[in-house]
């Protein structure tokens, strides 16, 4: 008989918060809570191609806490939503989503977990995004394009838990050195969407009815300001697999001025109705027309194949402002091609302008 509920996760997370209040030198006299509030607006238009040429608003807000009750331990507990208009789903229909904050109407749990450190050892469980653990890549955050947040091939075939239906998980990483670490994962494979029925995200059950998603990552950042990453996946239900690599490359310029550069590929083999190849590549300028950074220039291109399907590529151009320590706007501008792999739909024109808060 198959148990249906959250015993190995809430165990997991009590041996870990135990061990953080018996550790020796974990203790701290000073108890530090740190408020999470953020809001991003984007104004969307569709100005050519797609389904329809038209215009939405859409936003997405977190609040929460951050909780650092002794050195080396963190909880987080926040809440998000997200309203507004669905301009993939009626205006361009695009499968990447171009963007990021697209969810529907909804008020819901975002992240409860707890991490905690013990020597090169860093355990995270809880109710999480795979996606902050796992494929993430800094050199494209700027970009507005769901695609650029990791690889599309890990997204939508490993059916991992991420925004908006962030699930339970564990993981463990391994730092042996500042030039190397690998982490495993386990996360649940079978998260109820927010609009079949989990409507707040608090119905989570785990199962091998359901599956799991097992995933692995390397890292490698060898001098020079390089950093490579190598993942693999496994869904236990689904029996999907599949595998990624990302490359980061960073170049000082005079001043503060930099570049950085990117490159990702994935690639699954037994995806069905999902993306089964993806590619990404980029890059970030810092301080355009600045000298304290304020202000970044990034460019990306991505590509997914879908199965049984043909590709569906995006070309994004995008300007980040600064002003302040806690606003900045963001015009963006981007190019779909073939949107959805539909050959009835013309190649589709979106610009946004985001403009976002953070306290």
């Amino acid at each position: 008989m198959i148990k249906k509920d959250n015993s190995l996760i809430s165990a997991i997370l009590t041996i870990m918060v135990a061990v953080g209040s018996i550790t020796t030198y974990a203790q701290d006299t000073t108890h530090t809570f740190i408020p999470i509030v953020n809001y991003t607006a984007d104004l969307v238009v569709n100005t050519h191609g797609g389904i329809k040429t038209g215009a939405r608003y859409l936003g997405y807000g977190e609040l929460g806490l951050e909780i650092n009750p002794w050195r080396n331990g963190q909880f987080n507990f926040t809440i998000a939503t997200t309203h507004g208009g669905e301009p993939t789903a009626e205006l361009v229909g695009d499968w990447q989503v171009f963007d990021n904050i697209e969810a529907g109407n909804h008020i819901f749990a975002l992240n409860a977990w707890y991490s905690h450190s013990i020597g090169k050892v860093t355990f995270k469980g809880g109710l999480q995004d795979a996606n902050d653990s796992y494929s993430a890549c800094d050199a494209s955050g700027n970009l507005l394009n769901t695609s650029f947040g990791g690889s599309q091939v890990l997204l939508s075939g490993g059916n991992i838990p991420t925004m908006p239906n962030n699930g339970l998980g564990i993981n463990v990483q391994w730092t042996p050195s500042d030039k190397f670490s690998w982490q495993i994962g386990a996360f649940d494979g079978g998260v109820i969407p927010l609009d079949a029925g989990n409507k707040f995200n608090l119905k989570h059950k785990l199962s091998l009815s359901k599956g799991y998603v097992i995933i692995t990552e390397g890292i490698l950042t060898p001098a020079n300001a390089l950093t490579l990453k190598v993942g693999a996946f496994y869904h236990t239900r689904l029996e999907n697999n599949g595998y990624y690599v990302s490359c980061e490359k960073s170049f000082k310029l005079q001043g503060e001025r930099g570049i950085s550069a990117f490159v990702t590929g994935g690639y699954a083999p037994k995806a069905t109705d999902v993306a089964n190849a993806s590619i990404t590549c980029g890059a970030t300028l810092k301080s355009v027309f600045s000298h304290s950074r304020a202000d970044i220039l990034a460019a990306g291109l991505s590509t997914v194949h879908l199965d049984g399907l043909k590709w569906e590529t995006a070309v994004e151009l995008n300007y980040r402002y600064q002003l302040g320590g806690h606003f900045y706007v963001s015009p963006d501008v981007q190019w779909i091609i073939n949107p959805g792999a539909d050959d009835s739909r013309a190649n589709a024109l979106v610009t946004a302008l985001r403009v976002g808060l953070s306290l």
